[in-house]
């Protein structure tokens, strides 16, 4: 979901760091919410994803979504991208004020696993 530039005022980085269990077998469990302030819009800079089981990998899909909404090409990874301590530079995909960005993700396999994600933004924020 890709928003056109606008004419930038200041601007601030922030990361987020989530962790959850995730059931088995389960689908939609929200693994973070970040709300961008009304007056700004948000950049996703990096993401990094990790699983507690390595043989979980192809079993968890990582959802991306903003305000409901699936956003490609982070929408279905079955595969990590960077981790949390190191996240991986990803394509910069911009969202308005007041959008509410959600990482969820499904369990295919028939035990629980414990997974997490750290984000890093860009906020620019209107004059």
């Amino acid at each position: 979901m890709s928003i056109s530039p606008i004419n930038t005022g200041r601007t601030e980085f922030h990361a987020e760091n989530y962790s959850v269990q995730v059931l088995a077998a389960s689908a939609g469990t929200v693994i973070g919410t970040y709300i961008v302030p009304s007056k700004a819009r948000a950049r996703l800079l990096t993401f990094g994803n990790y699983l507690s089981l390595v043989g979980h990998w192809g079993d968890v899909t990582w959802h991306l979504n903003c305000n409901g909404i699936p956003c490609a090409p982070y929408n279905a990874l079955l595969d990590q991208i960077g981790y949390a301590a190191q996240r991986s530079e990803v394509e910069r995909l911009e969202f308005g004020g007041g959008s509410i960005i959600t990482v969820t993700a499904d369990n295919a396999n028939v035990a629980n696993v414990d997974v997490g994600c750290s984000v890093s933004w860009e906020l620019i924020f209107q004059e």
